[in-house]
């Protein structure tokens, strides 16, 4: 794979600790772009804003105090980044183009310190905008977007393609299904992760003719997928778009979030059970407020599972682990991708 890139002339003096990003399809509209800055706050501080279908007019992207712009060296670019100037003052960053220079850019982030608590001292974040499906449709090939990379890495896209692992609620045509299989096919190949929500719809087409859909994806390889915090596409306000604004966080993990949590599975309930029947309830106010009221479910609540966590056997969480994993979703993938193959 040919690359150009820029190698930065020095780099950051301080680790990467954490990152907010944001993506949106902007529609080329300046309304849109407007409206997404507008409503971004200092508190959480935003570091980048992924752009697809950006508003550039003659090669020049829209300017926002706050923020330094990066896009492909042409005139008519579809991908743009915008970097927290402060962000620039911490670390380095260097432009990445790939064979499809007007729909696919990355940036490369340095530091010798670490990124995310780890020894890896440089990242990259890939920004995919993919034109809707039709005669004139230009798809990024799947071995440009989703490559087996030794360093941490994360892509977001608009896709424009349909797949069940994005929405499983979906019933899929064919031509959708022989679309969307050799990118996931290629991202499970170096084990790369689907960060979205499942079933989480991120475009709501105007037309009513038209299905909401999870279109905007996120993928992050094992190197940089322990350090995804969220990712949610309900926090910011609305812009124009039939695109949502899409939050999500990279930092390293928690030392109180990786505490021993209760093992109801092989906890032993009849030992559990043992010191229930004399917990009693507290005695109920007299014409309680509402704020009184809460306080007193809370506080009943709160002794109800810490007697019932003091007795369960316990475990220590990895970083990958999923609060609602159940061995039903384990075998689901499973059998999904031997129907993939066999198709």
């Amino acid at each position: 794979m040919n690359i150009n890139s820029k190698t930065p002339p020095c780099l950051g003096k301080v680790p990467v600790a954490s990152f907010n990003l944001i993506q949106l399809n902007s529609l080329g509209s300046w309304d849109v772009f407007l409206s997404l800055f507008s409503s971004l706050t200092e508190d959480p501080p935003v570091a980048i804003v992924l752009l697809q279908d950006t508003p550039a007019s003659k090669g020049l992207l829209p300017y926002f105090s706050r923020f330094m712009s990066f896009a492909p060296p042409i005139a008519k670019s579809t991908v743009a980044w915008y970097v927290s100037r402060n962000l620039l003052f911490e670390f380095s960053v260097s432009s990445c183009f790939f064979p499809d220079p007007e729909d696919f850019m990355a940036l490369n982030s340095f530091t010798p310190q670490g990124c995310f608590g780890s020894s890896f001292t440089q990242f990259r974040i890939g920004n995919i905008y993919a034109c809707p499906l039709g005669p004139l449709s230009r798809l990024v090939t799947p071995k440009t977007a989703l490559p087996e990379f030794n360093l941490p890495y994360l892509v977001t896209s608009d896709s424009n393609i349909h797949n069940p692992a994005g929405d499983h609620l979906r019933l899929l045509s064919s031509t959708e299904e022989r679309e969307s299989a050799p990118y996931f096919n290629s991202a499970s190949d170096p084990g790369l992760f689907l960060l979205n929500m499942p079933s989480t719809y991120t475009c709501f087409p105007y037309t009513c003719s038209h299905r909401p859909s999870a279109i905007d994806l996120t993928f992050a390889n094992p190197l940089i997928f322990p350090v995804g915090r969220f990712w949610e596409a309900s926090s910011l306000p609305l812009t124009g778009s039939h695109h949502v604004p899409i939050c999500f966080s990279l930092a390293p993990s928690d030392p109180k979030s990786d505490q021993s949590r209760p093992w109801w599975q092989e906890s032993d309930w009849l030992a559990i059970a043992d010191p229930l029947p004399s917990w009693q309830i507290p005695p109920p106010l007299l014409r309680p407020s509402l704020t009184q009221l809460d306080q007193c479910c809370d506080s009943s609540l709160s002794v109800l599972t810490s007697t019932m966590g003091a007795l369960a056997h316990r475990f220590r969480p990895s970083p990958r682990s999923i609060p609602e994993w159940s061995p039903l979703l384990t075998t689901l993938p499973k059998e999904f991708t031997k129907v993939m193959h066999m198709a």
